[in-house]
């Protein structure tokens, strides 16, 4: 029995070691290599654009603002080319496509779509968002997304690149800003579709899950004011439910632990595009990996108790 169990413990550290070694292999050629990333205003999307410059690939780096544009304009060299882009309108996502293809040379494709655009709406509990709330961030969040992949998968194809699509750890555990998290589900399960339906095309498609870091998406005023408004709304019943629900929201996101080394995310980001065996999922954050990840095995009425509101 004694022999089993040092075979046993051999074996999962020759699988660990193995994984470890895979996962460091790179595909190489980054001058070659054309990436394409949304929501490059700010946060994740602006680092991973100048990072990505600094490696040498050919970036186009959609911006739903001039301001964004201009910072990239001024602060990358000419491998990165900044445009407007909203992925809510199909017609801004067709001119996206039209520039990409203007700027690929002859029978080279798309290496990388990083979908990392992002809202995080009204986040009130559930009873206090209506449906043009899940609206406005599925559109984002989730539409956009789905649309930017349906769109550029035929140049992705042609080089058997990479989807890399941005979620949250809420969707591993919904016990938090149910139209964000909701969006965010949604993202998981079409990005498993899609790898499913893109594993013999030879496109490879990861998920991102950041946690909570220090990015311009966590805008307080902005963020109370929405759960302020979804409250007065509200009927008296609801508003004697919920009373005082504002004031301990606008403590709770004060005192969310909010890591600002965003390059966590942004290093999951480059290693999804250029590692030869990118990960399914990546969880580039402690209260991802650590907290909410083990949770979500938990018995459901632990967690229930736990993170009741």
């Amino acid at each position: 029995m004694t022999d089993l169990w040092y075979v046993l413990v051999l074996l999962v550290i020759t699988l660990f070691l193995i994984e470890y070694l895979r996962r460091r292999l790179t595909v190489g050629g980054y001058r070659g290599k054309y990436v394409l990333v949304t929501g490059c205003d700010s946060g994740f999307g602006q680092r991973l654009a100048t990072r990505l410059d600094n490696l040498s690939f050919k970036v186009f780096a959609g911006c739903l603002t001039e301001d964004g544009r201009l910072y990239l304009s001024k602060n990358c060299s000419e491998n990165v080319v900044p445009f407007l882009l909203d992925v809510r309108s199909n017609e801004s996502i067709q001119s996206a496509l039209d520039l990409v293809k203007q700027n690929l040379p002859k029978d080279i494709g798309l290496w990388g779509l990083v979908n990392n655009a992002g809202i995080v709406g009204n986040m009130a509990v559930s009873e206090l968002c209506s449906k043009s709330d899940y609206l406005a961030c599925f559109d984002v969040n989730l539409f956009g997304l789905i649309e930017m992949t349906r769109t550029f998968l035929p140049l992705l194809r042609r080089s058997k690149g990479r989807v890399v699509n941005t979620s949250s750890l809420l969707a591993r555990l919904a016990v938090f800003a149910p139209v964000y998290t909701l969006s965010k589900c949604g993202v998981e399960v079409f990005s498993d579709f899609v790898r499913r339906e893109m594993y013999s095309k030879g496109v490879q498609v990861s998920i991102i899950e950041p946690g909570a870091f220090k990015t311009p998406i966590f805008n307080y005023d902005t963020m109370t004011k929405a759960v302020q408004q979804a409250y007065d709304s509200a009927s008296d019943e609801v508003q004697s439910l919920y009373s005082g629900f504002v004031s301990k929201y606008r403590q709770m996101m004060e005192g969310l632990d909010k890591s600002p080394k965003i390059d966590l995310v942004v290093d999951a980001y480059i290693h999804a595009l250029t590692s030869r065996f990118p990960k399914a999922r990546y969880a580039p954050s402690n209260d991802s990996s650590l907290l909410n990840i083990p949770l979500s095995y938990l018995p459901t009425w632990y967690t229930d108790w736990l993170k009741q509101y």
